[in-house]
């Protein structure tokens, strides 16, 4: 893999006009500062003396803010610590001398690597994410054909191969090939070393990512178990076993198992690696998450803000890192009804990856998505509708009509049709997400139970009751199966069905529903989350269209109004609607 530094520089006092790279990836490099003094050692020095140490820092860092892998024929790449350039020939430089007599590696000084590469014609340049899939797969072929498929060189090859189709979201081909990997690594050792575990990793978050998240806890636990016998409960393997757990749980909807798994994994990190770690920052990061998912908005934002200050200082501001977390302090923001302060970080995540990484890159069209969600929270719809549109487009073209990111954009652009009112417009994209889901991911995948609860849901807006009460029965059913009882999604999903019910006036069957949910987000997101406050209210109003126990609803009503008061304040809108809902019930029955 070569890293492109110098993008295309043809600056000839070096060694040659071309591209200058190394042969090593991101994760080969034991830290950035290695990387910069690989690349710009001399440069650094000079602009040190003319910027200062602080400044040059910053700016060589944007330098190297990410990696665009490339393949080339070996005859147009000079490794100048081995191999001469023709113009370094011609003027009797020696190897590892640049054409201004300076040495790239100097006695006392860690090696530096450097190859020119001159092509010239573009197709001699590849983008190896490009046919990286074809290529690992053909290695892979090659290998089983001369060493056999069960031999070490070729399961890890299979491995590798697995992990990039999974990453591009091919759970289909990847999941059994990875299943296949890790049972010949079981057959060949008969117990947990630490190859097996390896391959016990990369299958358990291939499945978590897929969002069969029951196997992929069963995993974890075993990924966990395995190294902390084999390395420790303090070793870097170990915390990251801790991490994937953390994790799966969280997605379970299990946030009280998950808090103490990702703070001791922030810990140990910490303790290990240092508090501005990649590794660290990414704790940080997981732990905001989770707080945010308990509805502990004020409790996340200061993570999330150590995660943001942490990148820029260790990656720069424009490292796609840093990035992310901009993305994720801007989405907190927005969470808390923050959004003018959350806007310029929208944009400022936007404009930082069509810099960075393209403005078709899916990270990009992620932030085109989040500007578009923020704009529509703000009520510029038009201005949201725009957004939605692009990144839709721009997905279509990228990734293909089915893609799994594609149908969150369709979804997207459907929920705000809905929201304009355009209700006709809306329907045949939430069916197309849910075929398109279905298609993709399976009908059980929470991703297709999320499409059938919106589409159940936009069908209750039109009025079509009866065409509706089958889908939200539909998606609970599955959220029970896939997440269990008490996960907020499918707490979420009993919420729903409950409103349905009310609103077909069948009180009787929705009052346990709606007690049900109540009690579920009260004990998995806490008493002040505003999902509980919608199921307080939402029981409040079942009640008092009942007539009765008033006494109840009205304890409810007011259990509403302090928990608004709290979250918002006195004068929100939130909190003024539901003084009035308190003062008209109130007024219905004269109880105040």
């Amino acid at each position: 893999m070569l890293r492109r530094n110098f993008g295309g520089c043809t600056v000839r006092e070096w060694h040659w006009p071309g591209v200058y790279s190394v042969q090593k990836s991101p994760d080969e490099w034991p830290n950035i500062e290695a990387l910069i003094d690989n690349n710009y050692r001399n440069m650094l020095k000079r602009d040190i003396e003319l910027k200062g140490c602080e400044a040059a820092v910053e700016d060589y860092s944007s330098r190297v803010a990410f990696c665009i892998p490339i393949l080339v024929d070996a005859s147009i790449a000079y490794d100048v610590s081995k191999k001469q350039t023709p113009e370094m020939v011609e003027q009797g430089k020696p190897v590892g001398v640049n054409l201004a007599g300076k040495l790239l590696n100097e006695d006392g000084m860690p090696p530096r690597q450097c190859i020119v590469i001159r092509a010239e014609r573009e197709e001699e340049i590849g983008n190896a994410s490009a046919v990286l899939v074809e290529s690992l797969r053909c290695r892979a072929e090659a290998l089983a054909e001369r060493l056999g498929l069960e031999h070490s060189d070729t399961l890890k090859a299979s491995s590798r191969l697995a992990t990039v189709l999974a990453r591009r979201g091919d759970y289909a081909e990847a999941e059994p090939l990875q299943r296949r990997v890790l049972a010949s690594y079981e057959a060949r050792h008969g117990d947990e070393d630490l190859e097996i575990l390896m391959e016990v990793y990369h299958l358990a978050e291939m499945l978590l990512d897929a969002g069969k998240l029951a196997e992929a806890e069963t995993l974890s636990r075993r990924l966990l178990k395995g190294r902390e016998r084999k390395l420790g409960v303090l070793h870097v393997l170990t915390l990251e076993s801790v991490n994937i757990l953390g994790l799966v749980l969280m997605w379970e909807g299990k946030l009280r198992e998950a808090e103490p798994l990702f703070k001791r994994a922030l810990e140990g990190r910490a303790a290990q690696l240092g508090a501005n770690h990649a590794d660290t920052l990414t704790s940080v990061n997981n732990l905001g998450l989770l707080l945010q998912n308990q509805g502990k908005l004020e409790e996340a934002e200061p993570l999330y803000r150590r995660d943001l200050a942490g990148c820029e200082t260790q990656l720069g501001v424009m490292h796609p890192d840093t990035l992310t977390s901009v993305n994720n302090l801007a989405l907190l923001l927005e969470k808390q009804g923050k959004l003018v302060e959350a806007e310029p970080l929208c944009r400022r995540a936007l404009e930082g990856r069509e810099t960075q990484l393209g403005v078709n890159h899916p990270a990009t069209l992620q932030s085109v998505n989040n500007l578009a969600v923020l704009l529509e929270k703000q009520g510029r719809l038009e201005e949201a509708e725009a957004f939605y549109r692009r990144a839709l487009a721009e997905s279509e073209a990228q990734l293909g009509v089915m893609h799994p990111e594609t149908m969150i954009f369709v979804n997207n652009l459907a929920g705000l049709l809905q929201n304009q009112g355009k209700l006709e417009e809306a329907e045949p994209l939430y069916r197309r997400a849910l075929e398109g889901r279905e298609s993709q991911l399976g009908a059980h995948h929470p991703d297709t139970l999320q499409s059938v609860n919106n589409l159940g849901l936009l069908l209750k807006t039109q009025a079509k009751l009866e065409d509706a009460e089958p889908l939200c029965r539909r998606a609970l059913g599955g959220f029970e199966a896939q997440l269990g009882a008490n996960h907020p999604s499918t707490l979420t999903a009993v919420h729903n069905l409950a409103l349905l019910l009310r609103k077909q006036g069948k009180l009787e069957e929705a009052e346990p529903l709606c007690r049900r949910a109540l009690e579920g987000r009260d004990t998995q997101l806490g008493a002040h989350h505003l999902a509980t406050l919608d199921s307080v209210f939402n029981l409040a109003k079942l009640l008092d269209a009942k007539g009765g126990p008033l006494a109840e609803a009205e304890e409810l009503y007011l259990r509403e109004l302090k928990g608004m008061e709290e979250l918002h304040g006195p004068d929100h809108k939130e909190t003024r609607t539901s003084r009035r809902n308190l003062e008209r019930f109130r007024r219905k029955h004269a109880t105040g």
